[in-house]
């Protein structure tokens, strides 16, 4: 019965604090179809694990830089990732992008910071990285956003310093 009532005390007092109290991040791809390449396989058209990826990347990073209040609205206006698909060569391997240093990775982005509702600071970028091959952020692991995650990484600890960990 002490469990119980402790529950839903612990449940009515998230219900009602006030909901700036946490870190977030809102993400929003606007027209991810005409997004130059943000698709797997060959296809130009953008590909939902992709946007769903880099979305919980993103979110994972507010949790990990911003400061309990400041809030984080970013609106991805457009993804050109590492590399290149080159159907041509054939095979069944999947998902197989050709690295050079051509094709770093890319992403045009907007963002709004607002720290306990209030707007602290914004504005528009565009993340390159023409070394990307040599980012030591950049550790693979199987990862095939490997090379735009890095990227996202060093733009958050660049603009948001405030690393806990």
């Amino acid at each position: 019965m002490v469990k119980r009532t402790i529950l839903a005390a612990a449940l009515m007092i998230a219900a009602f604090a006030p909901t700036h109290a946490l870190a977030g991040v809102n993400v929003r791809f606007i027209d991810p179809d005409g997004f130059t390449d943000a698709g797997s396989s060959g296809f130009r058209s953008a590909d939902a694990g992709v946007l769903a990826e880099i979305k919980a990347h993103l979110q994972r990073l507010g949790g990990r830089f911003l400061a309990s209040g400041q809030n984080l609205t970013i609106d991805i206006l457009d993804i050109d990732r590492a590399g290149m698909d080159e159907p041509w060569r054939g095979g069944s391997m999947g998902d197989v992008r050709i690295m050079r240093g051509v094709t770093p990775p890319r992403i045009k982005l907007r963002y709004v910071l607002a720290d306990k509702g209030r707007r602290a600071r914004g504005g528009e970028e565009t993340l390159t990285d023409i070394n990307y091959q040599m980012n030591p952020s950049a550790r693979f692991g199987g990862d095939r956003l490997v090379y735009e995650k890095a990227l996202l990484d060093d733009w958050f600890r660049r603009m948001f310093p405030r690393d806990r960990f």
